[in-house]
């Protein structure tokens, strides 16, 4: 497994510390990872910033197309798929940024985003992570908040039964938080998901143990027990096309990486029978998932 960094930064700017940092791993979302960057850069934003793209091996010519329209960002291919928080720590290491901002590739930022999450940011260090109002491409508010997970909640979802019983997952989705209110919250969504460098320094970076999915939950659980607020901020936007690179991902490797990783978070932060019991329940979620992919493919041969 290698990877390479093609440095496109031209000039002098090479040198300068910006003040923002822009993180942005893709893999396969050529078309909405290309207006992802078009919107940035047609932002013009009252803070200086600087872009990083990682891709984790893409096929669809994402790398190509960076390299060739946006010749500003500095890009780091790597050839395979590195999965989410190890792809992170590449681009944040390449960075100079105050603030750091990991972005998904499916994702629009608006007018003012940039700087409400700096002066945020800076001025207020007992904020640890900042997170924004997300709007879905109907713009609609996306609800993306969440509580730390539970055991109970946890189970319902690898075990299906959220499907049947929302309720026993309310309290976790965060079913009673008002969107419309700037608050402390546990956990903001990793699609937008801001902090200060220094804090690299204090709790250090994303866990690489994480494949995909709970890095971020990981991050903020670390970010309050050092004594730091998570901070939602309904004031800003950004739109959020959720997950399309997922999307391309059979069901049951999806269901494989996301109860690995809700497996690895329990035994980090919970008791260990409580993990036990997650790996006791993984093979189910696995075996619907996959049986999922076995029914959708038998339909696509009778299309």
């Amino acid at each position: 497994m290698k990877y390479s960094l093609v440095d496109s930064i031209v000039g002098n700017h090479l040198s300068m510390v910006k003040q923002i940092s822009l993180v942005i791993v893709s893999w396969n979302v050529r078309q909405l990872l290309e207006a992802n960057l078009r919107k940035i850069f047609s932002l013009s934003p009252l803070v200086s910033f600087e872009v990083v793209v990682v891709d984790n091996g893409s096929t669809d010519g994402s790398a190509h197309m960076v390299r060739d329209e946006f010749p500003q960002v500095k890009l780091i291919q790597n050839d395979w798929d590195a999965g989410f928080a190890f792809p992170c720590n590449q681009g944040l290491r390449v960075t100079s940024g105050e603030v750091c901002v990991l972005l998904n590739p499916d994702m629009l930022i608006d007018v003012g985003v940039l700087e409400r999450t700096y002066h945020e940011l800076i001025a207020d260090k007992t904020i640890g992570v900042f997170g924004v109002r997300l709007l879905t491409g109907e713009k609609e508010v996306l609800r993306s908040v969440r509580r730390f997970p539970d055991l109970g909640s946890q189970l319902a979802i690898v075990l299906k039964l959220a499907r049947f019983f929302p309720k026993l997952v309310s309290r976790y989705m965060a079913e009673d938080l008002d969107y419309g209110i700037s608050q402390d919250v546990d956990q903001v969504r990793g699609s937008y998901f801001a902090f200060r460098r220094e804090l690299l320094s204090s709790i250090g970076f994303l866990d690489e143990g994480y494949h995909l999915w709970f890095e971020e939950v990981d991050f903020c659980k670390r970010v309050q027990n050092a004594g730091l607020r998570v901070r939602y901020d309904a004031s800003v936007s950004c739109h959020d096309f959720v997950g399309k690179g997922f999307a391309k991902m059979k069901h049951g490797e999806k269901q494989r990486i996301f109860t690995a990783s809700m497996q690895r978070y329990f035994f980090k932060w919970n008791s260990w029978w409580q993990a036990a019991l997650i790996g006791i329940a993984r093979p189910f979620g696995i075996a619907v998932a996959c049986a999922v992919d076995w029914y959708e493919s038998i339909l696509k041969k009778n299309v």
